[in-house]
């Protein structure tokens, strides 16, 4: 340990209610921070839920400065523990217990701070006669950004996505390949963003979309081992029986398609991956 000593500094001219505490430091041992990354733990006795994009009290060196949270967990238990810029993150809505999780925190405001801080977040403006502890969580550094602008040119690299999952159905047969959807996509919705993605039928069969059909958000649907049996048995049209007996094209039971995909939450391009 480094032998503690207490200076006194002498400004000319200076009103002490300017300042209440600072620091004094060389080259870059301090830095100033707009963001930073932390892993997570959870405080014992803290009884409350934290939620993503909320903010809350984090103290970080001698500041406690109001913060924006966004929650993520690495997406297996087997997985690295310790954070890495190279990883893929999922994202988490509110924090679970037992995870092994981070948090990146959006300051209102810069904070100077050393690497390996200790930072602890809290729910301070819990009331103060409530019988709850408000400290919540700690954790250390992982990642600093020291960019004002830091948004815009290197939250990107943080690789955090969340599950998106669409459901559609099957209008019709087209041939033994090719089956034309409805209901996964709104009218306005430009269906090439999607083409090339992967579908799985109710009935078993992986596919992948194609493209639209026509202009009322209808797509088709390349199935590269074909329809099963019972899919074309199901999806054979309806023999007309009379005037009151409907769309002769009409499938008698729905088969229907489900689309899962992932979206990065800071990709401005917003791709979907799978």
């Amino acid at each position: 340990w480094y032998q503690r000593r207490v200076r006194g500094i002498c400004v000319a001219q200076f009103d002490p209610k300017l300042l209440e505490r600072g620091l004094v430091y060389t080259g870059s041992v301090v830095r100033t921070v707009y963001a930073v990354i932390i892993d997570l733990n959870k405080v014992a006795y803290y009884k409350g839920s934290i939620t993503t994009k909320m903010k809350y009290h984090v103290s970080i060196g001698h500041e406690t400065v109001l913060a924006k949270i966004t929650f993520f967990k690495t997406e297996a238990p087997s997985s690295e523990p310790s954070f890495n810029m190279n990883h893929h993150y999922l994202h988490q809505d509110t924090y679970t217990e037992g995870d092994r999780g981070f948090a990146l925190l959006q300051f209102e405001h810069p904070v100077l701070c050393v690497d390996n801080s200790m930072v602890i977040i809290s729910r301070l403006d819990m009331d103060i006669n409530t019988p709850a502890c408000r400290l919540a969580f700690h954790g250390k550094l992982r990642h600093i950004y020291t960019s004002p602008d830091y948004a815009n040119t290197e939250l990107s690299e943080l690789k955090i996505f969340k599950y998106k999952e669409r459901d559609g159905q099957v209008e019709r047969m087209s041939d033994d390949y090719t089956v034309i959807g409805r209901d996964l996509f709104k009218k306005e919705t430009d269906i090439g963003l999607f083409s090339r993605l992967k579908v799985v039928l109710s009935t078993g069969e992986v596919g992948e979309i194609e493209g639209s059909f026509g202009q009322s958000g209808k797509f088709k649907v390349y199935i590269q081992e074909g329809l099963h049996d019972n899919t074309k048995v199901l999806l054979a049209p309806r023999k007309k029986k009379g005037k009151d007996s409907g769309d002769s094209g009409s499938a008698p039971e729905k088969v229907m398609i489900n689309l899962k995909f992932k979206r990065y939450i800071f990709d401005k391009k917003k791709q979907m991956l799978q």
